[in-house]
């Protein structure tokens, strides 16, 4: 089945929800989000279809671009449980682009209250030189 358009918001309900549709429609839906950067709803379609390849997929660029929220979501559809090394590696990925509220919720998993309160002088700093 060869997919080439985005299902607006109710239609995309209506597949994942209210349909019966086959493992193979979702994964074929949630390959169309990731073709177009729309992890979140991919990780959607993946989920529900059990398709652990794209969730792995969907790990990797959450933990490439630092967004915890994503990663935090993809954990639970994969039934996995990070480990503290996962979020402070997430966290620093998340600190050096910048994405300090994404870094400090994964430190907040690792209980390192070190590289946390780093993290805070950080984004005091950061925070003080734009209002300078």
């Amino acid at each position: 089945m060869s997919l080439k358009k985005i299902p607006d918001y109710n239609l995309k309900q209506k597949i994942l929800y209210v349909d019966h549709s086959t493992a193979e429609t979702l994964q074929n839906y949630g390959d169309l989000f990731y073709a177009e950067g729309n992890y979140s709803d991919a990780l959607d379609f993946y989920q529900k279809a059990k398709f652990t390849e794209g969730l792995q997929k969907i790990k990797n660029i959450a933990l490439e671009t630092g967004d915890t929220m994503l990663f935090q979501r993809v954990a639970k559809a994969l039934s996995w449980e990070p480990a503290s090394a996962d979020w402070e590696n997430l966290a620093r990925t998340a600190l050096n682009l910048k994405k300090y509220l994404f870094a400090r919720h994964a430190l907040e998993k690792t209980r390192n209250e070190e590289l946390l309160n780093s993290l805070k002088q950080i984004m005091q700093a950061e925070e003080h030189e734009k209002i300078s």
